[in-house]
């Protein structure tokens, strides 16, 4: 080395000495050492992980609700940990003896993100938006009953029924019946739900970039949450990071390595490997989901309920249970899961198909296809969905179907299922009411979301009585009926019921499994270190 080269070097390092100085002091100043100073406590961040972005940030107006909407926004009435209805933004109600007008008290001192204050006006306007034909809110058809909206005073709201419908808490305790200001659209334009969305709820949206994350800040000023709620505000989480990762490879790396701190829908075949992840604790909880495979029953051949009973002859639903699930879960005969304890059909299995496929090839032959036939089956391209996928492909092989496996990522799914190209499919629906039932089947949610494409004027008529029925004990026998008349007519071909896993790290604090409204827990009492 020459005394040039020397010196150059001795140059260099002095530089770059001086620059990790200064970069050092830099860092200790801005992140840790004013804090220190000061007595500041670090910012708490919480990460949670999702396959799928939002549609749009406005309840009103999307088909697919982000946890965020959650977050930001108040219902009048809540839920608590043992599904009983609480209340929200509505302090009491109570119900005239007809059953026909619901009278909301709400609660006072609430205001929104934008500082403005929530009266009874909010709520006429965000129902009466919901029901505008003009708005096109997929929401619409679950608040029908409703006639009109009364504004008493200031904190008091009459809700005025077209027929008794006991099923009214229900849908305004849910992510579509968030409460925003009125005339939020005409004062915020085109950028409502996509820059800026305004609730009363324990967090604001911070920024969204689409495809990637959804932040969340939480609301200094509440001080408003649900009674049920060990802490009611403010939020002892700073922000909540909604991070999109559609690979589920990744998502699952994440959370091993602590980029993600909770993620829902965990996929079986993921299980043991978090398990033995000392960092992370795997829950396995009763769900209200279940996993079906359907088909397009106005298209041949499944326009033949030979077909479709011959369908559901030939699923091994225990094998699928084990193939796919490694046996956590359990087979499904009939349309609504056992969580569903008032609704649910104890003889859903008694009635049911059970595996049979010798009776399978019979039914085909009497329906005309005794040599069987040719299908594109589809499914979206998670790992669970394309083991189901290939398990069912083999399982209607043996009965003479051969179905072509097409596999698609979440959008595209939609999209094909809203185009009405669909033969087989698989699906899974998580919903904690009967009211799935009109969602998927009546006529008028045709094509989509009835994406069985079932039109069937007797199907119309069950599901409209039981919505209708005075009481809740006599609508819960009313949907038991629809039940055993859907299992007849072979609607779907029901396969299993699986558990709610969800993995939670180390760093969080205070989780408590909620049967449905995780985010409640997420939005309140959850902290983290």
């Amino acid at each position: 080395m020459t005394r040039k080269t020397f010196k150059r070097i001795a140059v260099l390092l002095l530089i770059g000495m001086l620059a990790i100085g200064i970069l050092g002091g830099c860092s200790e100043k801005t992140e840790t050492g004013d804090s220190a100073a000061q007595g500041e406590r670090p910012e708490k961040v919480l990460v949670i992980g999702y396959d799928r972005d939002a549609e749009i940030l406005d309840t009103i107006k999307t088909a697919w609700y982000s946890d965020a909407l959650i977050y930001i926004h108040d219902r009048l009435v809540s839920r608590d940990y043992n599904f009983s209805y609480k209340p929200g933004l509505a302090e009491r109600w109570d119900v005239s003896e007809d059953g026909l007008t619901w009278t909301f008290y709400l609660r006072k001192g609430v205001k929104f993100h934008d500082g403005t204050d929530f009266t009874a006006e909010d709520v006429k306007w965000t129902i009466d938006t919901i029901k505008d034909p003009d708005t096109g809110s997929p929401f619409r058809g679950d608040l029908e009953a409703i006639k009109e909206v009364e504004v008493v005073d200031d904190y008091t709201v009459k809700v005025v029924l077209n027929y008794p419908f006991p099923n009214l808490l229900f849908n305004l305790s849910n992510t579509a019946a968030g409460i925003h200001p009125a005339n939020a659209y005409e004062k915020y334009g085109d950028d409502y739900g996509k820059k800026i969305v305004i609730g009363t709820g324990p967090y604001k949206l911070e920024d969204w970039v689409r495809g990637d994350k959804i932040v969340l800040v939480k609301n200094e000023e509440y001080n408003w949450g649900p009674e049920w709620m060990s802490n009611r505000g403010p939020a002892l989480i700073d922000k909540i990071v909604l991070r999109v990762i559609p690979d589920e490879s990744s998502r699952i790396m994440e959370m091993e390595v602590g980029g993600i701190h909770i993620l829902r829908n965990v996929p079986e075949a993921h299980i043991e490997k978090l398990e033995n992840n000392p960092d992370v604790t795997v829950y396995k909880e009763p769900a209200t989901k279940l996993g079906y495979l359907a088909y397009a029953t106005d298209k041949k051949p499944f326009t033949d309920v030979r077909v479709r009973r011959a369908i559901n002859h030939a699923l091994n639903r225990e094998e699928i249970i084990q193939f796919v699930f490694r046996g956590v879960g359990e087979e499904a005969y009939g349309y609504l899961p056992p969580a569903l304890k008032d609704e649910y059909l104890e003889e859903s299995k008694d009635l049911g198909y059970h595996y049979d496929p010798e009776k399978a090839k019979q039914l085909l032959a009497e329906a005309g296809y005794p040599n069987g036939f040719e299908a594109t089956l589809s499914a979206d391209n998670s790992s669970k969905s394309s083991k189901l996928a290939e398990i069912v492909q083999s399982q209607l092989r043996d009965v003479g179907i051969n179905a072509k496996i097409q596999l698609y990522d979440s959008a595209s799914y939609v999209a094909m299922l809203k185009e009405g190209k669909q033969e087989l499919f698989i699906r899974e629906y998580s919903w904690p009411n009967a009211d799935i039932l009109d969602w998927f089947l009546l006529s008028s949610q045709f094509p989509y979301p009835n994406h069985s494409r079932w039109v069937d004027d007797k199907t119309d008529e069950m599901i409209k009585y039981a919505a209708t029925r005075p009481t809740w004990g006599e609508r819960a026998e009313a949907y038991k009926e629809v039940q055993r008349y859907l299992i007849d007519q072979a609607v779907w071909a029901p396969m299993y019921i699986p558990k709610q896993i969800i993995a939670v790290r180390k760093e969080v604090k205070n989780f408590k499994y909620h049967p449905w409204m995780l985010q409640y827990n997420d939005g309140f009492d959850l902290d983290i270190k």
